[in-house]
């Protein structure tokens, strides 16, 4: 685990608020001069505590109206060729390895429901998957890119 203190943390709620915010107003925040959030942005990203700053886009906006729960059961001898054909697919945006009857949960998106019978297709197509069950999302109750911080 990575030792941050407080002030990393109130650096961090800014930044999960607005990955944009200029350190200025930050160090304004957090009562820190801007040099010092900048060299304790840059420590945070060094040490994989902040993986990245990215635009937050909602895949619905883009026309892409239909989302699933791939579960997946994967051949064991052939796990890793399967996973990395999987998070290579744009369509996926989330691939979650787990314990017991299915070995992964894919989260995908498509323009509608035909394409996402393509998209179920060729997961099973995919050499190594020896089961789906796809599950369509029918209501969305919540989705949080970022952990909350106390």
């Amino acid at each position: 685990m990575v030792e941050i203190d407080e002030k990393d943390l109130a650096i961090i709620r800014a930044l999960q608020r607005d990955a944009r915010m200029p350190a200025s107003m930050i160090a304004k925040e957090v009562g820190m001069p801007a040099n010092t959030v900048r060299f304790r942005i840059n420590r945070l990203v060094e040490l994989g505590v902040i993986r990245g700053f990215v635009a937050l886009v909602d895949p619905r906006r883009l026309g892409l109206n239909v989302s699933a729960a791939f579960m997946i059961k994967l051949d064991p001898s052939l796990r890793e060729e399967a996973i990395n054909e999987l998070k290579s697919w744009r369509e996926i945006l989330n691939i979650y390895q787990f314990s017991g009857e299915y070995d992964l949960i894919a989260v995908a998106f498509a323009r509608d429901l035909p394409g996402l019978q393509n998209l179920v297709d060729r997961v099973k197509r995919v050499r190594g998957v020896r089961e789906t069950n796809v599950m369509v999302t029918t209501r969305v109750i919540k989705s949080q890119p970022t952990y909350t911080i106390d």
